[in-house]
């Protein structure tokens, strides 16, 4: 009996030692390597949260840029099964549930779906799309959690960039593009999505739209379910700030317009313009585009160089006023001192004008553009005096806006001048400059010597609105005195008045500026090629109290249109006409403008044909006539007499059959011919061709006719042509 009481002893005593062994052995010596099943198990995992990228607005809170998240829809199918093995389903109601439940709260239709769970093995996980909209994936979360409905597996996937104008402004904001790389030792994760501004707006201020990456801890079971578990931490991602233009969307609409107009009518490579407050310094509007811009992917445009900060030009005579300002300034000339403008040989160099213009004052020198005249002031006012003029206006250095690839221009150091700079930099020569630099110094003219610091961003703000930083105008130094500024803006206000641009004038508003024609230097040498020109205009207005100026540029128009009288200057006259005609243009109220410009409409309905059109190019309207061959009489008229009219808006007048039979004699020829752009001769003979008398305005080439084209015409019409240099 003991004998088998020691043998139990024994034979227990030797289970409770192996059985210690062995759980020494799990937990100690872990041979399985159960610590790091444990682990996996237990230790929880790291999401990483995605920062949504900052939106970009206009100056009017106008939305520009915005960011619309994707995330990845995949569905466990063994989840799915084991619902329909609970539930008493097959795997085909299952999956039937399932692809209802995804296609009735997304755009995915439900036989796709359907498609993609019974796609091969059907015990795996499968990826059902990557382009899930986040409203979307708000409500199929919904559902799936409403039908108790298991297996909704969702991540993050990617961002995209919304543009909603389309391609305006596409070079100035930019493009992104997407990248996976990077280390975060938080999450532990070797992979980052992120989106990276490569140009434009989008590089120069990715650091602010971009955002911090947030993260949160996820506990799962064994089966890879994902665990509600206490206390788990998270990090919240903080979203990119906002950036709010100084850019008008509206003027930079207006701008483009013109600008693709110009390369098209023109033939230019490409144009670029600046529009700047020269009191505050804000960049109102900033437009660069390429004859190909509008048959290009907009994708592909979005990464196209910012052409006004990054394309460097010669600015030829445009640069005149800057380089005259020392001399006035130092008082090196006399406001009615006569200066020989013939032509002046410097050593063997001969600098001479498009006309001999004799004795000219500083005033003519501006006006008439004379090389000859800037180029003796330039030598009283001195190489060292022009040298540090020019650096005080920016030339040579990137401005403060500081945007992405964008280009110092080219100036050289004061040793590095030879014998012929002096003279060539007086009138724009050896010195290259980009639209913003230009802007930028007739800015400081502008506001009465006094440089502001350019700028292009309002403020940042979060993401409901709340100002986080706001950027205050500030000045950068004064280049010139008032008197002196004053002086040189009566000059350039004479430039359209009574020199170079006065094709250019308008009778509601006052402005002044000063054109450009400038050779294009041959790369690899000094010399400048006999047939490529850039062509420019730097403005502003009203000239009273200037509050826009404005550089429009050319690059290598057709050669008939290279001087920036014939193509840039009426650019520039364009796009004033437009900003002055927008609503909210405080420049000149609406309602002043339309009482300088408007005229009664004439009462004309019953007057026969002739008459009504010498009553109409009394007035200088322009109209069209509408009606059939036998008309003669004016049967309705639009608009009504009586009526408040632009004497630019077009008058349309209806015809009709007269009751005198003798009216039959001026019955319709013919269609009015486009005579704008031609030269007086060309338009004279186009006249002719058709019947049709005209009377001259001015001389050069035709910029308005009175009697619109495409208009029916009588034998009897007179169609008045304005013309101008």
């Amino acid at each position: 009996m003991r004998s088998r009481y020691y043998l139990l002893v024994i034979f227990f005593g030797i289970i409770a030692l192996l059985w210690g062994a062995y759980l020494f052995s799990i937990q100690v010596l872990d041979p399985f390597n159960f610590a790091h099943m444990r682990r996996i198990r237990y230790t929880p995992n790291k999401d990483i949260v995605i920062p949504q990228r900052g939106s970009i607005y206009d100056s009017k809170g106008n939305l520009l840029v915005s960011s619309i998240s994707y995330y990845q829809l995949d569905i466990d199918r063994n989840a799915v099964n084991r619902w329909a093995d609970r539930n008493e389903h097959t795997q085909a109601e299952a999956f039937e549930k399932t692809a209802l439940l995804i296609s009735e709260n997304s755009s995915l239709k439900q036989e796709n779906v359907l498609r993609r769970l019974n796609s091969g093995t059907k015990a795996t996980s499968i990826q059902i799309s990557n382009r899930i909209s986040e409203a979307e994936l708000d409500k199929i979360v919904a559902a799936f959690a409403k039908a108790k409905m298991p297996g909704l597996i969702h991540n993050f996937a990617s961002m995209r960039r919304i543009y909603s104008k389309g391609i305006l402004a596409a070079r100035l904001l930019g493009s992104v593009r997407e990248e996976s790389d990077g280390y975060d030792r938080e999450t532990g994760s070797k992979s980052l999505y992120k989106l990276a501004g490569i140009n434009g707006l989008e590089a120069t201020y990715d650091k602010i739209l971009a955002g911090e990456y947030g993260w949160k801890e996820v506990v799962f079971d064994a089966n890879g379910n994902r665990m509600p578990y206490p206390d788990l931490h998270e990090k919240k991602p903080i979203s990119g700030k906002n950036v709010h233009l100084t850019i008008d969307g509206t003027v930079q609409e207006i701008v483009e317009n013109a600008l693709y107009e110009g390369v098209e009518k023109y033939s230019a490579s490409h144009g670029g313009a600046v529009v700047l407050d020269p009191k505050t310094g804000r960049i109102i509007a900033l437009a660069g585009v390429s004859n190909t811009d509008k048959k290009i992917d907009p994708g592909v445009l979005r990464t196209r160089s910012n052409i006004p900060a990054s394309f460097m030009f010669e600015p030829g005579s445009a640069l005149k006023p800057l380089g005259m300002l020392p001399a006035l300034e130092h008082k090196l000339v006399r406001p009615n001192e006569k200066i020989d403008c013939s032509n002046y040989q410097v050593g063997r160099r001969m600098i001479r004008d498009t006309h001999d213009y004799g004795p000219l004052t500083p005033r003519g020198i501006i006006a008439k553009s004379s090389n000859v005249g800037v180029a003796k002031l330039a030598e009283r006012t001195g190489k060292i005096r022009l040298y540090e003029e020019y650096i005080s206006l920016g030339f040579g250095q990137k401005s403060a806006l500081n945007l992405f690839g964008e280009s110092s221009g080219i100036f050289a150091k004061l040793e590095n001048w030879d014998g012929y700079s002096l003279h060539s930099l007086s009138f724009g020569q050896s010195i290259s400059v980009t639209a913003i630099q230009l802007a930028v110094a007739y800015g400081a003219m502008a506001n009465g010597g006094k440089m502001m610091k350019p700028h292009i961003v309002e403020s940042y703000r979060d993401q409901h609105g709340n100002i986080l930083e706001s950027f205050e105008p500030s000045v950068l130094r004064q280049v010139s005195t008032r008197a002196v500024c004053d002086t040189m803006l009566s000059y350039i206000r004479d430039v359209v008045d009574d020199g170079t641009a006065t094709h250019i004038q308008m009778d509601y508003i006052s402005v002044g500026g000063k054109t450009g024609t400038a050779e294009k230097n041959v790369q690899g040498s000094r010399g400048y090629s006999a047939d490529k020109y850039n062509a420019v205009f730097a403005g502003m207005f009203p000239m009273e109290d200037p509050q826009m100026v404005i550089v429009i540029f050319y690059d290598e128009p057709e050669h008939y249109y290279r001087f920036g009288s014939m193509s840039a200057a009426p650019t520039f006259k364009k796009i004033v006409e437009n900003i002055v005609f927008m609503p909210d243009c405080q420049i000149l109220p609406y309602n002043e403008r339309l009482l300088q410009t408007s005229l009664i409409m004439p009462d004309l309905v019953g007057m026969d044909i002739s008459n009504a059109q010498s009553n109409l190019n009394s007035y200088g309207f322009l109209y069209t006539l509408e009606g059939p061959d036998s008309a003669s009489i004016v049967v309705d008229q639009f608009p009504k007499a009586g009526i408040s009219v632009d004497k630019h808006h077009p008058i349309t007048l209806k015809i009709g059959k007269g009751d005198n039979p003798e009216d039959a004699k001026t019955i319709m020829k013919g269609h009015m011919p486009d005579l704008r752009g031609l030269t007086l001769r060309k338009a004279v003979d186009a006249a002719a061709r058709e019947g049709l008398e005209v009377r001259i305005n001015g001389s050069g080439i035709v910029r308005k006719q009175s009697l619109l084209p495409g208009s029916r015409i009588s034998k009897n019409s007179v169609c008045i042509l304005e013309a101008s240099l």
